[in-house]
């Protein structure tokens, strides 16, 4: 059971994961510090990040081979699909937690960033990068 939680696939999504959001937390605080309206610190952070995240998530978290350029547009299509709306989640929910509970705006950040991590993850194994790699011993695989 364990090894189905704990594995190369999640350990490295963990990895990865935290990396893209300190990057996008870095972004969104940096954009603060030199005032720009958090709004738009948050776009641009969200942005920069969900393009860095497609390439981390596809080469190295779920190792995605799509073979067609159908097969790599349908990925494209279905990751700006799913990140797309939790990038709503990610703009929409920073806002609620800053103008009507009066969170601080990078703790606030971080507090979206944790739950929309988790929602990409699942939607990103379950429905996003489907051009799975063979395993090594599988029927499939080159190497068996």
């Amino acid at each position: 059971m364990l090894t189905k939680v704990v594995n190369r696939e999640t350990i490295s999504y963990v990895l990865f994961g935290v990396l893209t959001s300190l990057l996008n937390i870095g972004i969104f605080h940096g954009l603060i510090l030199v005032s720009v309206d958090y709004k738009l610190a948050n776009i641009v952070a969200l942005v920069t990040t969900k393009i860095t995240a497609y390439l981390c998530n596809k080469f190295f978290v779920f190792k995605s081979q799509t073979t067609t350029g159908t097969a790599l547009a349908g990925e494209i299509i279905r990751y700006t699909a799913v990140r797309g709306s939790t990038l709503f989640i990610d703009y929409f929910g920073l806002i609620l937690l800053v103008s009507q509970f009066n969170i601080d705006k990078t703790l606030a950040k971080v507090c979206v960033t944790f739950i929309v991590v988790l929602i990409n993850y699942l939607l990103g194994k379950k429905w996003v990068f489907l051009g799975k790699n063979p395993e090594p011993h599988s029927p499939e695989s080159p190497l068996a």
